[in-house]
């Protein structure tokens, strides 16, 4: 989430990001909103050293009629400072919730457009091979040789779901076990994660729902989301911490199931294992 002094400082460049990853926000709007609750968040600390202002004046021995204007005035305070409380809520409430869509800076270089077509290829690495007969998809191969039940997976739950047969459970087992033991032997340390998380450690990382193109799993009645990537968990692990410079790097490698609604995903450059939930 990009930070508010950042956006402020920034507002027009912010604004002109958003209409190039086409995300429709009203930059002026959060920046009204921040400035009104900045406001109240003046008057609430005023109203507060007032009324802690007035509290120590009553610890002093006083009169009664000495004392009384000091209790109406006490109430009067609190009840603008509740007044003024359940307005700065509000409104924090609608700022933080458009200051969370706002998406990350681009970099100068990368292409602006709406479509795949729209995209730059920067070089082609290695050469597409060429066969003396008709190739086959994964899809096509892997259904030949009874390792995929795509009918399964969608009678059970639905499209974009799959049963894993035979050999390639033991592939999918094998390529898990080969990547993590690769990386610990760079270094990293592995983890198996949890396959849920808080909703503010999903805000923190940057995975915020967008309308309806939303890759997050929602639980209802609860703080809880499914995680789509392992990088949530791993990156939760470490939040509301300060990490020591000689401490760095912190080289982790999660492993977990990985959640994704992959709403508007289509295609056959999506279909198979490519783009599944």
């Amino acid at each position: 989430m990009l930070d508010l002094k950042l956006i402020r400082s920034q507002s027009e460049a912010i604004a002109e990001n958003c209409k190039n990853r086409n995300v429709d926000l009203d930059v002026p709007e959060l920046l009204r909103l921040d400035e009104e609750v900045r406001g109240l968040n003046t008057q609430l600390d005023t109203v507060r050293q007032q009324r802690n202002e007035i509290s120590n004046r009553m610890k002093k021995p006083l009169s009664n009629e000495e004392r009384q204007p000091l209790i109406e005035q006490s109430k009067s305070l609190r009840d603008e400072e509740s007044r003024i409380e359940e307005k700065f809520r509000g409104l924090k409430e609608q700022r933080d919730e458009i200051q969370r869509m706002i998406p990350n800076l681009t970099h100068p270089d990368s292409p602006i457009g709406r479509t795949d077509e729209d995209n730059l290829p920067l070089r082609e690495v290695g050469k597409v091979p060429e066969y003396d007969f008709e190739a086959k998809d994964h899809v096509e191969l892997m259904e030949a040789l009874d390792l995929v039940d795509f009918e399964g997976g969608a009678k059970v739950a639905g499209q974009k779901f799959y049963y894993l047969k035979n050999q390639a459970v033991f592939l999918e087992l094998a390529l898990a076990n080969y990547a993590l033991n690769l990386l610990r032997e760079e270094g990293f340390t592995p983890f198996m994660t949890p396959d849920l998380a808080r909703n503010q450690i999903l805000d923190g990382i940057g995975f915020n729902p967008r309308g309806e193109e939303t890759q997050i799993y929602s639980i209802e009645n609860s703080d809880l989301s499914l995680i789509a990537t392992a990088e949530i968990t791993l990156g939760g692990l470490l939040a509301n911490q300060i990490i020591e410079a000689d401490q760095l790097p912190l080289l982790y490698a999660g492993l977990s199931h990985c959640y994704r609604t992959e709403a508007g995903a289509a295609g056959r450059e999506s279909r198979g294992l490519y783009r599944v939930h």
